[in-house]
């Protein structure tokens, strides 16, 4: 398999391998090496390129928010990398939130916490279930907005504001709402903050734009050039070096 993605699930780290061979080529590596994991084809590569795997095997660490927190060799990915990105991972499997369970369920899917948390009180009443689902919720209701202020505090405006803007509509009658209240305002009064917004939205639409050639591989880091002065040293400025690097070296696998 060319690349590996990989990712948790609700009960721990899973695999998904990616590769673009064919599946002439891929179906007898699968059945001798007896693989056990979920893969998926890349044809053309176009995965590859949009997230500048240079090397193979390659490897991304996504979090539960779908955030690629960590890209490397498989074999550098340790278990204190895992264990960092376990905050907000849910340890009961949705498809076991059924039954009276479900409203608890379809309100968490729209990000409802204060829905979720009231459904999964009322269900707690006559089911322990719903003391038990009560409890995930609001812990990953917690780690989600002690991230949005960490977020913040690192400079990663752009997280923070999508984590906010995300978890705003759902916090109605909660203690978190006015922590959620208070991150944006603070993002909207101060200039600093509001510039790196700015910036962040700007590199990730010049990052979403697909490179197949040296030319738009050129433009595109011309682009990030223009974008990175007066931001040196934020963590915006160091995104957009990244990103650059990024972008040099596939060039020089492009035509």
């Amino acid at each position: 398999m060319n690349e590996l993605h990989a990712e948790y699930d609700s009960k721990g780290l899973t695999i998904i391998g990616v590769t673009n061979e064919s599946e002439s080529q891929t179906e007898p590596w699968i059945k001798s090496k007896e693989v056990a994991y979920a893969y998926a084809y890349d044809k053309g590569g176009k995965l590859s390129r949009t997230l500048g795997v240079s090397g193979i095997p390659h490897a991304f660490l996504v979090s539960p928010a779908g955030k690629i927190v960590w890209e490397g060799h498989p074999a550098s990915l340790d278990n204190k990398i895992i264990e960092d990105n376990l905050a907000d991972v849910i340890t009961k499997p949705l498809y076991e939130w059924s039954g009276k369970a479900g409203k608890i369920k379809k309100a968490f899917l729209d990000n409802d916490f204060a829905g979720a948390l009231e459904s999964a009180a009322k269900l707690g009443e006559d089911d322990p279930f719903g003391v038990e689902i009560g409890a995930v919720v609001q812990g990953i209701l917690t780690a989600r907005v002690a991230k949005l202020n960490a977020a913040l505090e690192m400079g990663d405006v752009l997280t923070a504001y999508d984590t906010a803007k995300s978890l705003s509509k759902g916090l109605k009658g909660l203690p978190e709402a006015e922590a959620v209240k208070e991150a944006l305002k603070r993002i909207s009064k101060d200039k600093q903050l509001t510039d790196w917004l700015k910036t962040q939205g700007k590199l990730r639409d010049i990052v979403a734009i697909e490179v197949l050639k040296k030319k738009e591989a050129d433009d595109r880091i011309s682009d990030l050039e223009k974008l990175l002065k007066g931001n040196e040293g934020s963590f915006a400025g160091d995104a957009i070096e990244a990103k650059i690097s990024e972008l040099r070296k596939l060039r020089g696998q492009l035509r």
